[in-house]
């Protein structure tokens, strides 16, 4: 989704790129970006929040000579040898301070968006913080009673009904109000944010073959039908149609196909594995709900692979340019 001349927005996006975990590969990927946004010459301001010295090691490691931009959020502690691929107390610092700090940017319109690399929620225990993510920081801080974790490539994009939560909670979870809620905000985000009029909704059964008429499970039969009608009926400049078994409804994406504009999904992993496999490297997770735009990438912080040079930065960078594209979209411009 790289930007060329002829579509770049009237004035340069600024955002705010959080390091998240030291030990992993936040540092590596934002690096990789960054060369990426050099050689494609592209308008995009980005300003990474973290640690000065862990960003100054990893460009280094990598070879890169651009500048970088840093809003130093620890300059007390000492990362001249840097945890890598280790549970590490300052890296627990870094990573919350560098979102509260962009967040207070945003706020005062120092950055446009925000874009997250990932950060290890572990962490939090050795700081004697809670253990908390990305999404709930940013959804307590802004005071929003529903926000939907929505990841999304070129063509398919899933929004998630409950997220991480055990196969065994999903179906007490579940509630008409509560599907109802995320189809409201994936909505209200498609049009915002994406800019699609009438936006096409498709909502996965829970149980295999949606539940084949109560012969797999009778949710399906209790409520979901009904809700899913409920909801066509409302949102009267939307379509909202199912609820469609899962597995066949995927591969309508085959090819160059895009029968609908996102696809809610009742649990995790009902969304993320076709999400993955369709556009692993080439998504990102987006928060719907928030009166900012943020983006982050579709993946953790690879522990295993960590300071060997080796980590994709694909999603990041896809991650960096969907963040610009909706901010070049909300001022009234398009990429």
């Amino acid at each position: 989704m790289s930007m060329s001349a002829t579509d770049s927005p009237a004035t340069p996006v600024r955002l705010a790129l959080t390091m998240g975990d030291a030990a992993g590969i936040g540092p590596e990927v934002i690096v990789k970006t960054l060369a990426h946004l050099d050689a494609t010459q592209s308008p995009i301001e980005a300003v990474v929040y973290g640690s000065n010295e862990v960003m100054r090691q990893e460009a280094r490691a990598l070879g890169y000579t651009g500048a970088i931009e840093v809003v130093e959020v620890g300059p007390e502690l000492d990362f001249s040898k840097r945890p890598v691929g280790r549970l590490d107390r300052r890296a627990a610092l870094v990573q919350w301070r560098a979102l509260q700090r962009a967040m207070e940017d945003v706020d005062q319109g120092r950055a446009d968006a925000i874009v997250t690399a990932p950060w290890n929620k572990a962490l939090f225990e050795l700081a004697e913080m809670p253990v908390v993510g990305h999404t709930e920081v940013l959804q307590a801080h802004y005071g929003q009673d529903r926000v939907v974790m929505m990841l999304g490539g070129e063509r398919l994009k899933v929004a998630l009904v409950t997220t991480h939560v055990a196969l065994s909670e999903v179906s007490q979870r579940l509630s008409a109000p509560l599907l109802r809620e995320i189809c409201a905000v994936t909505l209200a985000g498609l049009k915002e944010r994406f800019g699609v009029a009438r936006p096409r909704l498709a909502v996965c059964g829970l149980n295999p073959h949606a539940g084949e008429r109560g012969h797999m499970g009778d949710e399906e039969l209790l409520w979901i039908d009904q809700a899913v009608a409920d909801l066509d009926r409302e949102f009267s400049d939307a379509e909202i149609s199912g609820p469609w078994p899962a597995d066949t409804l995927f591969a309508k994406f085959r090819g160059e196909g895009m029968p609908y504009d996102a696809v809610i999904c009742m649990y995790h992993d009902q969304g993320l594995i076709p999400l993955k496999l369709l556009h692993f490297g080439e998504s990102a997770n987006i928060t719907l709900g928030l009166p900012i735009i943020r983006t982050s990438v579709d993946h953790g912080t690879a522990y295993d692979i960590a300071g060997k040079g080796v980590a994709d930065a694909g999603s990041m960078i896809y991650a960096t340019e969907l963040a610009a594209k909706m901010v070049a979209r909300v001022r009234g411009g398009v990429f």
